[in-house]
């Protein structure tokens, strides 16, 4: 972002979408629904072509919003809610209703250029529905699972049993067609050559990984691995030097490729190899070492899909909000 871009801050909730124009200092609240959100965009070009649209995560309701200004070609950024709320008890500003959040979402953005999000295709969307869908089934099989362990009626086992196996087929039926989706699509067809090159990259972490990190193969490896979440930080202070740990990122692409780990370094020689030396090199708990080979996973997977979009797009790609 060039400093003479303009941002506007959008508070999303439920019923409303109020936004603030950080150039001019006008503010509108649409209702949030299509039509509402056709009026917020020609309200948008009327401040200004090119501005940084920010806005927060929240639960689902900003997806139609986020969908409707990639299709435009805005520049959108998602930014994370607790930071935005920190930086406004920093300025000093701890008065909260919708359209001070506005407010304070444009100020976030104009000074922290915060990274944009990469848009998706309909079929991607697609894709992250049904990955959404079926990590929802599986915990709810979880919950039955620990259920059935306790229990002690018969009639109540029965019904467990009953709900598992619907379970069961529902996540089986979401697999098939997560792989068809997969198979049948051009691009996932190509990524899905691009990504098995690595041992231990399955449908479901392919899946989770097209679906939820669509920035992969388009940033750089330091800032795909705090994306993620797999990168350590530093927590020193004068002459003290402290434990790096891992911190935020998203937490849904670190399980999968955690159980993508423990597969390559059963099957591939040179992660058995890596992950075995940072254990003899006193990389304890065994988890740290896994998190390094997590984070060389991603590097590799990085890489494939950065040669993978070279081909495709015939330019070198760019690192978005770098």
């Amino acid at each position: 972002m060039t400093p003479t871009t303009t941002t506007i801050g959008i508070d999303v909730s439920k019923q409303y979408l109020d936004a603030f124009c950080r150039h001019d200092q006008h503010t509108v609240r649409v209702p949030n629904h299509a039509q509402g959100i056709v009026a917020l965009l020609a309200w948008i070009g009327q401040r200004t072509a090119r501005p940084l649209i920010v806005i927060e995560p929240t639960g689902g309701y900003e997806h139609t919003l986020q969908a409707m200004l990639l299709d435009q070609g805005l520049s959108l950024a998602k930014v994370n809610a607790r930071q935005v709320r920190e930086f406004a008890r920093a300025k000093g500003q701890l008065a909260k209703t919708d359209a001070i959040d506005a407010s304070v979402l444009a100020a976030y953005g104009q000074v922290m250029a915060p990274r944009t999000v990469v848009g998706t295709s309909p079929e991607q969307h697609e894709l992250a529905q049904l990955v959404k869908r079926r990590r929802q089934l599986v915990e709810l099989a979880t919950i039955e699972k620990n259920r059935l362990e306790k229990v002690t009626d018969d009639l109540a086992t029965q019904s467990i049993q009953r709900m598992l196996y619907v379970l069961k087929e529902e996540i089986q039926a979401m697999d098939a067609r997560m792989a068809k989706l997969l198979k049948n699509h051009q691009s996932f067809a190509n990524t899905h050559d691009v990504a098995r090159q690595i041992k231990g990259v399955g449908l479901i972490t392919l899946a989770t990984l097209l679906a939820e990190l669509p920035e992969l193969g388009r940033i750089g490896n330091r800032q795909i691995s705090s994306l993620v979440g797999v990168a350590p930080h530093n927590v020193d202070s004068g002459t003290r030097r402290g434990t790096r740990h891992i911190h935020g990122g998203r937490v849904h692409i670190r399980c999968v490729l955690y159980m993508a780990v423990l597969s390559a370094i059963q099957h591939d020689p040179s992660m058995k190899r890596f992950y075995q030396h940072l254990v003899e090199q006193g990389k304890k708990p065994k988890k740290v070492a896994l998190v390094a080979v997590m984070r060389k996973m991603l590097v590799r997977l990085n890489a494939k899909m950065r040669e993978y979009y070279l081909q495709v797009d015939g330019a070198p790609w760019q690192v978005q909000g770098a």
